[in-house]
């Protein structure tokens, strides 16, 4: 009994460790500093857990979305609480959930001689690439309308 609860909890552990070590080799490549290598891959981490708690029904874009949009307020509340730009937390955060294996595997497909596979994958990509870019868009617009008040709080009126 606690031997299946264990491996399950690690199972479940597994995806979002995984997610956040190569977040923070990237990170390290991309110049940040170690405070903020920790920052973006605690992003990972978070949009990793999402993806994989939302189960990819027939569409891995649903799932990705939400990934993205918790990522992206990750981020954003990151930036907000380290004084930085939120891009500095949502490019690295979003490295682990790019499709970048769809492409390869629809340009194997099509160089093997099916076409019809190679399309449904390159569409199931795009629709996976544009869900990530409309989570990300839309977790910088709301953080931007939930912290700019705090980071630039108007002046009170002289009465």
């Amino acid at each position: 009994m606690t031997t299946s609860y264990f491996s399950s909890v690690i199972n479940a552990i597994k995806g979002p460790f995984y997610a956040a070590a190569a977040t923070s080799a990237f990170s390290v490549l991309f110049g940040l500093l170690s405070t903020d290598i920790v920052l973006a891959a605690g992003g990972a981490a978070v949009g990793q857990a999402v993806l994989e708690l939302i189960p990819p029904l027939k569409s891995p874009a649903f799932a990705s979305f939400f990934a993205a949009l918790a990522a992206g307020f990750y981020s954003e509340f990151a930036a907000w609480f380290r004084k930085r730009p939120a891009t500095v937390y949502m490019i690295a955060s979003i490295i682990p959930l790019v499709p970048g294996g769809g492409m390869y595997y629809s340009m194997l497909t099509s160089l093997e001689g099916d076409p019809a596979t190679s399309v449904q994958i390159v569409l199931s990509t795009l629709m996976t690439a544009f869900a990530l870019a409309a989570g990300l868009a839309i977790a910088n617009a709301l953080g931007r309308l939930a912290f700019e008040r705090s980071r630039f709080p108007r002046p009170k009126a002289k009465t």
